[in-house]
């Protein structure tokens, strides 16, 4: 009997334990994780990136668009975004290290990333990014003010590893195809001029009930007349109807045309003396130019290729590259000659 009120009260606590292991509320992990207080990337008004082996960069919101400093030059939106989403969604997952061994997560002054975050002069949050960790899921931080190491969700080290060359904006051209009415291409000396014009396409006779036909049927009646249907075509300053296919292509090429780089220490100006090899001008609600010069050759630097080019809708002049440059001034050319 003694025994078996024994097992009762050994069942009782094994019981009460295992209650408490569950409910009881216990730091299993040891540490606390800092708490990084919510921002909203509408607040942020500039970004810091100082890369501890590279250029550092500052992005500046001027009128809701992101402008790299100090030369204003516009920056990529896609890329902004894509940082602002990490900054904004930054979350912290697991302690790695309290030993400062920032050397070993690429968090020493040799390599780490700084970033810091602004609206107006209040910083609202600064950070270093070391590089991704072994799960390719996260990257190693250090918040500032704080001498351990954390994991943060995503891999992001790459997102912030800059340059101001890869971080500018290389749209250099942008408009709807749609909005074109009329475009001027000057290539090998030569100038086509191409216009949308409405011509009146041939509407075939609806024959209609043949028992309406025989004659003396509805005599009375007015005859009705279809208004002549028409459709738009590319003629040329002669009124030869071009091949619309054509056209089309060297639109959309021109339409969201990227540049290859910028050419750093050079103007617009530096070229109103130049001759040009190929121009292009559209018309539309407003007015588009691309205009490109002669291609680098074997008495310039081996490394550059590409033809040197400005547009209406850029301050700097840029390169496009050869496949791109070859393709719009070739667009419109027979390929039968």
């Amino acid at each position: 009997m003694k025994v078996k009120k024994e097992y009762i009260v050994l069942a009782a606590i094994i019981l009460c334990l295992s209650l408490y292991l569950v409910f009881q509320k216990t730091d299993k992990t040891g540490y606390s994780l800092p708490d990084i207080p919510d921002i909203s990337k509408k607040e942020i008004s500039k970004i810091e990136i100082n890369i501890a082996s590279g250029e550092s960069i500052t992005l500046n919101k001027v009128d809701n668009k992101w402008t790299i400093a100090p030369k204003d030059y516009q920056a990529d939106s896609g890329k902004v975004e894509s940082i602002l989403d990490i900054i904004n969604d930054l979350t912290l997952t697991a302690l790695v290290s309290e030993s400062e061994n920032f050397v070993r997560y690429d968090l020493g002054d040799d390599k780490k990333i700084n970033v810091n975050v602004w609206e107006g002069t209040t910083l609202l949050r600064s950070f270093n990014i070391g590089k991704t960790a072994s799960t390719n899921r996260h990257t190693f931080v250090k918040i500032e003010g704080d001498n351990r190491v954390f994991h943060a969700r995503e891999n992001f080290r790459n997102k912030f590893k800059l340059t101001i060359e890869k971080l500018r904006d290389k749209t250099v051209l942008s408009f709807n195809d749609a909005d074109i009415q009329e475009l001027s291409v000057t290539n090998k000396g030569k100038t086509l001029t191409l216009a949308i014009s409405q011509i009146p396409v041939e509407v075939s006779a609806d024959p209609g009930n043949i028992q309406d036909k025989k004659p003396g049927k509805n005599k009375d009646k007015k005859e009705e007349k279809t208004p002549a249907e028409t459709q738009p075509v590319w003629q040329d300053q002669d009124g030869n109807q071009a091949d619309k296919s054509k056209v089309d292509r060297l639109l959309s090429s021109l339409s969201k045309l990227k540049c290859e780089s910028y050419i750093e220490g050079k103007e617009k100006k530096d070229f109103k003396d130049m001759e040009p090899i190929y121009t292009v001008k559209l018309k539309g609600p407003e007015e588009y130019s691309l205009t490109v010069f002669a291609g680098y050759n074997e008495k310039d630097d081996k490394d550059v290729t590409g033809y040197p080019s400005i547009s209406s809708q850029n301050a700097h002049p840029f390169i496009l590259a050869d496949f791109r440059a070859d393709n719009i001034m070739n667009g419109l050319e027979d390929k039968n000659k």
